[in-house]
């Protein structure tokens, strides 16, 4: 049973940085015991909550060989957006589905740029991160505006002991889990392994391409009004720092960059890990003028850590299926 798990475990692409993610939590949680209490839990789930459904967003184009370099433009829209609703008196429930549509927007619009005229998505949504954060900063020239404060008590609060952040990331699990399992999924890992011999097997490639874009739109809105709830105001250029983050999440959450394999979870871990690497730097005291560098140097290690637990296991999985195949036909080893 043991060794049934752990083989399970090793075929699991996003079980690397889930270790990576226990190991860097781990060990700040051990320098600053606070990490665990309530309000530490409530701090880093507010501020890993946004990179997490960033991520997804990433994750679920790199999955079928798309990438968003809108992502962190996205995100500074819809923050700009939704405080300028706010500004109007718009009740929450009319702000939420607005500031979701205009997501949504942005998504079509690179749906439309890529699939439709068939521009290279890193130009297209190199393009449209100049739209996106022109619109932001027409909507709010200057950091400033305000949210409801029960929108920010919501984020930064509790149900049930649990922090509401912290349940919002394990809906987004809960989220991708449902969605892999989907059609859609199936048919997106196809063509991010091999468009031509998908579009041959019938799989309707340029349908599936556009869909991704909108739903990745969907996790960029939702990324941006955690963010929105959690800095209770507005900030034209708030999430210029997502797309990379959010594309280095996923990479270190295993999701190929060539598409065809990988799992949003692994991205999420990926988030969790890239979240709690400045809170183990304040803890380090590490002086604010050195903490990017030493955050890259982090990322990096932790990638190549991610790569070299990848082959180790590609290696113990060819194994595997050689020895299977070579009981089937009963060939000696």
């Amino acid at each position: 049973m043991r060794s049934s798990i752990l083989k399970r475990l090793g075929l699991w692409p996003a079980f690397p940085s889930l270790v990576l993610a226990i190991f860097v939590f781990a060990i700040n949680a051990w320098m600053n015991p606070n990490l665990l209490s309530t309000g530490g839990l409530i701090g880093f789930s507010t501020t890993a909550l946004p990179l997490v459904a960033a991520s997804l967003a990433q994750a679920t184009l790199l999955l079928g060989r798309g990438i968003d370099l809108s992502v962190g433009a996205a995100i500074s829209f819809v923050n700009a957006f939704a405080v300028t609703l706010f500004g109007f008196g718009l009740p929450i429930p009319a702000v939420l589905a607005l500031t979701m549509l205009a997501a949504l927007a942005v998504g079509a619009c690179n749906a439309i740029l890529i699939v439709g005229l068939r521009i290279n998505p890193m130009l297209a949504t190199f393009a449209m991160s100049f739209v996106a954060g022109g619109l932001a900063l027409y909507l709010l020239p200057a950091p400033g505006g305000m949210i409801p404060g029960e929108l920010v008590n919501f984020i930064m609060g509790k149900w049930i002991g649990v922090p509401t952040a912290l349940i919002g990331i394990v809906v987004l699990a809960l989220v991708w889990m449902i969605l892999k399992r989907t059609p859609f999924m199936t048919q997106l890992l196809a063509v991010g392994g091999d468009p031509m011999k998908s579009f041959s097997s019938g799989v309707p490639v340029a349908r599936i391409r556009a869909i991704s874009y909108l739903v990745s739109s969907l996790f960029a809105g939702v990324a941006g009004l955690a963010l929105t709830c959690s800095i209770g105001s507005g900030d034209p250029l708030i999430g210029q720092s997502y797309t990379l983050l959010s594309i280095a999440a996923a990479v270190v959450g295993g999701v190929a960059i060539l598409g065809g394999s990988g799992d949003g979870l692994g991205a999420i871990f990926g988030a969790l890990f890239l979240a709690v690497i400045p809170e183990m730097l304040l803890g380090l005291g590490i002086s604010p003028f050195y903490q990017q560098f030493v955050l890259g140097v982090i990322i990096l290690v932790g990638l190549g850590g991610v790569v070299l637990m990848q082959r180790r296991l590609s290696v113990l999985r060819s194994r595997d299926a050689e020895k299977m195949r070579l009981t089937i036909t009963g060939e000696p080893a």
